[in-house]
C-alpha cells in the first residue's frame, strides 16, 4: 500500500476556524479538526489535526495523525507529522520537525534547526543523519503550511486589499533545502460536509510528480476545506474537511 495519500494528509495546511460564517480568527488560533482520506471515491481513513500554544508565549506545537482504516491498515501504519515553531519578527521559525511512519524507520526522521548556526540537522530512524545550511525564512513541511496561511492572511488585510497570485517559500525536508513556489487563483463556492466556503485553489507551480492543490476558505481564515494530491496530473487522493472546532485563544 503506497503512503502517499497518508502523506498528503500530513501536508494538510492548518484550520483554525469552525463553519461558514465563523468569525475571523488568527492563523495562530488553537484548532482541532478531522479529514477523511479517498482514493477515487473509497474511504481510505481519517486525518486529525491540532495546533496548540507551545510552553513559550509565540511558540506553537502542529499536529497531524493520519489513522488507515482496518482494511488499508493490513498494508501500512498510523503516520505522525509535528512541527514546534515559534513567530519571530512577524514570522514563522521552525524549531523541530517529526515525521514517523509505523514500521518504516528509513522513512521517518526529525529535524532540528539551530538558527544561531543558521543549519538543521536531519536525523533518520535508521540512523543517517546529515546537517544543511539554512536560509533565511526556511520552513519544515508542516510550518510551511501555517507560513503560506499568515502569508494569505496578511496579504488580504486592509481595504481594498487583493488576492496575491504567487509567492515562493523555502522548505527544508528529508531532501534538503529547495524553493516551493505556489499560485493561487479564485475557485468560487465549494460544499463540504464542513459547510460551503468561498475558496481560492493554492497549487505548487512547475512541473513535478508529485504535487498536492488546496481549496482555502477566503471567509474562514483561509482553513483548507479540500486537498488533492495529484500524480503526473491526475488526482490520486483527495482529503475532505469533516469536522472541526477552534478557541480564540
Amino acid at each position: 500500500m503506497n503512503t502517499n495519500c497518508f502523506r498528503a494528509a500530513a501536508l494538510v495546511v492548518g484550520l483554525s476556524v469552525a463553519a461558514s460564517g465563523a468569525a475571523l480568527a488568527s492563523p495562530t488560533s488553537p484548532f482541532k479538526a478531522v479529514y477523511t482520506v479517498r482514493k477515487s471515491g473509497l474511504p481510505l481513513g481519517d486525518a486529525h489535526f491540532s495546533l496548540e500554544p507551545g510552553k513559550h508565549d509565540g511558540c506553537y506545537v502542529y499536529a497531524g495523525h493520519a489513522k488507515p482504516n482496518a482494511l488499508v491498515h493490513m498494508f501500512l501504519g498510523n503516520i505522525d507529522d509535528e512541527t514546534r515553531f515559534c513567530i519571530v519578527d512577524g514570522a514563522v521559525r521552525p524549531m523541530y520537525f517529526r515525521h514517523h511512519i509505523d514500521g518504516k524507520p528509513g522513512h521517518s526522521y526529525t529535524l532540528k534547526f539551530d538558527w544561531s548556526a543558521m543549519t538543521v540537522r536531519y536525523h533518520s530512524e535508521n540512523g543517517d543523519t546529515k546537517t544543511y545550511t539554512l536560509k533565511p525564512g526556511t520552513q519544515d513541511p508542516m510550518s510551511l503550511q501555517i507560513a503560506a496561511r499568515r502569508w494569505l492572511a496578511d496579504a488580504n488585510s486592509g481595504t481594498g486589499a487583493q488576492l496575491p497570485t504567487e509567492h515562493a517559500f523555502t522548505l527544508a525536508d528529508d531532501d534538503g533545502l529547495q524553493t516551493y513556489r505556489v499560485n493561487v487563483t479564485d475557485a468560487g463556492n465549494l460544499k463540504t460536509p464542513g459547510g460551503t466556503f468561498d475558496t481560492v485553489r493554492l497549487a505548487r507551480t512547475g512541473q513535478h510528480h508529485h504535487a498536492l492543490t488546496f481549496w482555502l476558505a477566503r471567509n474562514a481564515d483561509w482553513i483548507p476545506v479540500q486537498v488533492r494530491r495529484l500524480e503526473d496530473g491526475d488526482t490520486q487522493y483527495e482529503l475532505t474537511v469533516q469536522s472541526l472546532s477552534r478557541s480564540d485563544g
